[in-house]
């Protein structure tokens, strides 16, 4: 049986990557993202007023609007962690979290910080199997079930806003206990508030079961439910890129003008990379500019005399 070769892999699922697979899978080229959520760290801006052509919408909205388009293009979405990524023979590949093995001509990667996460034993074990890092993406599987979610500030705001409609039951942990969130989750009739808490373990049998809750006294609460969304911000995230890129003094990874790294087919843009100026409008077309790049690099890849300018 042949194995599948995508044209390109986009990792990373923010408003550059998006705006990279729309690009792509509107030239025609066998494009996935993979991608912790979707959205980024654009997720979190409540209002964008400078976006070209758009006089006002949240950063999710803007978001979604984006991967709907790139979509509807034939762009593939995949939710999980890139953890390893390799060169041999002209081919990438991708290795993910949850076991996925991906194969491309060329590489974008666009994934500028990834979501926090507990950093608890076992947690690794859970991702994908109950524990979900992006509310947009997985809150709909589980409609009308028990969830937890951990999380704070803005980011829970709108987590519980999607969730506590939807759901038959929500535990709302969060790290303090004067936090601006906890007003918000008190209008809901399905949300208990475990305010101060934090995550201390996670149990189950291949599936999450139980989660572990601890405040600072050391009292200890175990609550039953098999899913757990957590919304505590980014981090980057970028070890498995290391040997195949450059790295400047401020940790970003260093492209040309055409968003080529050092590394034949492997390209990079977004807060990611050494570009100035970390705006929604420039991590777009940051994403486009190695799209372009991308496009021109796998046709040559091809054979095919076609190029984008």
């Amino acid at each position: 049986m042949s194995r599948e070769i995508y044209d390109l892999i986009i990792i990373g699922g923010g408003i550059a990557g998006l705006s990279a697979a729309l690009y792509t899978a509107r030239q025609g080229l066998k494009t996935v993202v993979i991608a912790m959520d979707i959205g980024g760290q654009l997720r979190y801006a409540s209002a964008i007023e400078n976006y070209p052509g758009i006089e006002s919408i949240t950063g999710l909205d803007l978001a979604l609007r984006i991967q709907k388009q790139a979509v509807a293009f034939g762009s593939e979405i995949i939710i999980d962690e890139v953890t390893l990524l390799n060169k041999k023979d002209g081919l990438f590949t991708v290795g993910t979290r949850r076991g996925n093995v991906l194969e491309s001509l060329s590489v974008i990667a666009a994934c500028g910080k990834a979501p926090k996460k507990l950093r608890v034993e076992g947690e690794e074990n859970f991702i994908g199997r109950g524990l979900s890092y992006c509310v947009v993406c997985d809150g709909p599987l589980y409609k009308g079930k028990k969830v937890v979610l951990n999380s704070f500030g803005e980011n829970g705001i709108e987590a519980l806003h999607l969730l506590a409609p939807i759901v038959k039951e929500l535990i709302y942990v969060v790290p303090t206990e004067t936090d601006v969130s906890i007003g918000e989750a008190m209008k809901y009739g399905n949300v208990s508030i475990y305010s101060g808490y934090r995550i201390a373990e996670l149990h189950g049998d291949g599936r999450l079961r139980e989660i572990v809750v601890v405040n600072k006294y050391g009292d200890r609460e175990a609550i039953d439910s098999g899913a757990l969304f957590v919304e505590l911000g980014f981090e980057t995230q970028i070890d498995f890129l290391k040997p195949y890129v450059d790295i400047n003094e401020k940790g970003e990874v260093i492209i040309d003008r055409y968003g080529a790294t050092r590394t034949e087919g492997l390209f990079a843009a977004g807060d990611l990379v050494n570009i100035p100026y970390k705006q929604a409008a420039v991590s777009a077309a940051s994403g486009v500019i190695a799209a372009l790049s991308a496009i021109n690099y796998i046709n040559r890849r091809k054979g095919l005399a076609k190029s984008v300018v």
